[in-house]
């Protein structure tokens, strides 16, 4: 039985992942304004794990870095802070039990307003390094009032149902892929921004989800009524 349903299972996450992927490449991060607030308290060194921490140069007033997967290691890149606050997480260490996924942003801004110009958040495969999802925020979003301080918890992003459904088609291909980000930000004063990954409410598939989820089950299933046939005529 274990050897029917581990092709079983890579095979409709694949159907329904090339499926989902060809109705749209690309992925919404939205600004989630009826969480804000709700984020963790407590800031870099607290849980839930951090992903990014970036901070713009003493005498800059803008900041941008990420840290990606590379199928071995992690890889930092610009203004991305060095060490245990800026890594990726696989869905596991980030305390994810569903591909509804939150990002919560954390600020300390001396200016108090903030401007955040990219948001991405990116699934790879654990092996490969390979890109397998990927979303980004839909336009710049501008935080007149930052001044909670760090630890205090701001803003939240995430993903709408659709989007969330396609890190779920991903995740079935590779339980284990790793979630990296990468952000930028602008009028931020030489202070930290923080990233942290959180959970959000149970994504509702959409017709169109559970319409390609069907048509894998049924050609899954069409296949192997297909070799239970030729093993009958073996016989």
């Amino acid at each position: 039985m274990k050897k029917l349903l581990s092709p079983l299972t890579f095979s409709l996450a694949a159907l329904l992942f090339l499926g989902l992927a060809a109705t749209s490449a690309r992925a919404d991060i939205v600004h989630m304004t009826t969480l804000d607030g709700t984020t963790p308290k407590g800031g870099v060194g607290h849980k839930p794990e951090s992903i990014l921490s970036i901070q713009s140069p003493k005498n800059g007033s803008d900041a941008a870095g990420g840290v990606s997967w590379n199928g071995k290691k992690d890889v930092n890149s610009g203004d991305a802070k060095n060490g245990e606050h800026t890594k990726t997480l696989s869905f596991a260490e980030a305390g994810l039990t569903s591909p509804s996924v939150l990002i919560y942003m954390d600020t300390e801004d001396q200016d108090n307003d903030l401007i955040i110009n990219q948001l991405v958040l990116t699934a790879y495969d654990s092996k490969s390094g390979d890109i397998l999802f990927q979303a980004s925020l839909k336009a710049p979003v501008t935080f007149p009032d930052e001044k909670n301080g760090q630890g205090k918890g701001d803003r939240t992003f995430g993903l709408t149902d659709d989007d969330a459904a396609k890190l779920a088609a991903a995740l079935l291909i590779d339980p284990n892929l790793r979630l990296g980000l990468y952000a930028s930000t602008s009028d931020d004063t030489g202070s930290f921004t923080n990233f942290k990954l959180g959970q959000g409410p149970a994504p509702i598939p959409e017709p169109a989800t559970m319409f390609l989820l069907g048509t894998g089950l049924a050609g899954v299933a069409a296949k192997m009524r297909k070799r239970r046939k030729a093993a009958k005529g073996e016989e």
